[in-house]
């Protein structure tokens, strides 16, 4: 069955076309386009219309695409930013009557368990893994097995644009500010349980994961990103403006040239809190995981 998954999230909408057969995904095309939804939702809790103008568009020509290829089924699952916006249901109806879809906002400790299946779905050879999941609103750390599936997942509300916009907007920032930044990271991951990770593979999924792999030239396929190379690049970004970080590397951090040092600042407490010597770059993702659910559904 053909389908298309699109993430609509804090910071951009990623839309798959994928092939899926007895639970196997084989990728046709993977679109990523910044709407930066979550504008401001972490301090008004709400959709600002221009935002939504973004997504709504963005979501037109995710649909393009999907009709364009054949998909025979489209969903969406929204994130961070559309959970926890009051006037989310204007965005919904907006949605509904320009694309007829579902604008289906799924719980955290659901984009967990997606993230992760969606970690796996192109690593066949990975029996059992923890996964980290940093996006634009929230971070999900998950782990399992493939066989038995997901055995703890969590979802904490700390993610790039939400860090950004409170502790991060001045840039470079004061170091009052990065320690206050650290201490929101740090509190949100005293809640992880550390035995329900302990000794499993660290996979991390996501933009920040690439980004990191990219800019660190790291090696393996797929690639692994030691903790000195998170960190000092957690380092470098900081001590940049936006426009110095773009200019850095053009192809790799258009589109979150502002936030992209805050990612990699969660990324890096987290594979440390975890006690991992770094993490492997997955491909797959929270839409590789809608993609398989999608089709089960149908």
């Amino acid at each position: 069955m053909r389908v298309c998954a699109i993430d609509v999230g804090t910071n951009t909408v990623v839309s798959l076309v994928a092939d899926v057969e007895d639970g196997r995904l084989d990728v046709v095309a993977d679109e990523e386009r910044f709407a930066r939804l979550g504008q401001g939702v972490d301090a008004s809790g709400r959709l600002a219309d221009d935002a939504m103008d973004r997504v709504v568009d963005r979501l037109t020509a995710a649909r393009a695409t999907a009709d364009r290829l054949g998909a025979e089924r489209v969903v969406i699952g929204a994130t961070s930013a559309s959970r926890d916006a009051q006037n989310v249901g204007v965005l919904r109806d907006r949605v509904r009557d320009a694309l007829g879809l579902d604008y289906r906002v799924i719980p955290g400790v659901e984009e967990a368990a997606l993230s992760f299946r969606g970690a796996l779905a192109l690593l066949p050879d990975v029996a059992e893994a923890a996964v980290v999941d940093v996006g634009g609103g929230s971070t999900e750390v998950v782990a399992g097995t493939r066989a038995g599936g997901v055995t703890y997942r969590t979802s904490l509300d700390v993610g790039s644009v939400r860090l950004t916009e409170r502790h991060l907007g001045e840039r470079p920032p004061a170091p009052s500010a990065v320690r206050v930044a650290e201490t929101d990271v740090a509190a949100a991951l005293a809640t992880v349980d550390r035995d329900a990770v302990r000794g499993l593979p660290l996979l991390a999924t996501g933009s920040v994961a690439r980004l990191l792999a990219r800019l660190s030239e790291a090696a393996g396929d797929p690639p692994f990103v030691p903790l000195g190379e998170i960190e000092a690049w957690r380092d470098r970004l900081l001590g940049l403006t936006p426009a110095q970080a773009l200019a850095l590397a053009p192809d790799t951090l258009a589109g979150r040239e502002d936030v992209a040092a805050a990612s990699v600042l969660v990324l890096a407490a987290v594979v440390r809190a975890l006690g991992a010597g770094g993490y492997v770059a997955t491909p797959g993702a929270l839409r590789h995981g809608l993609a398989l659910w999608a089709a089960e559904q149908a």
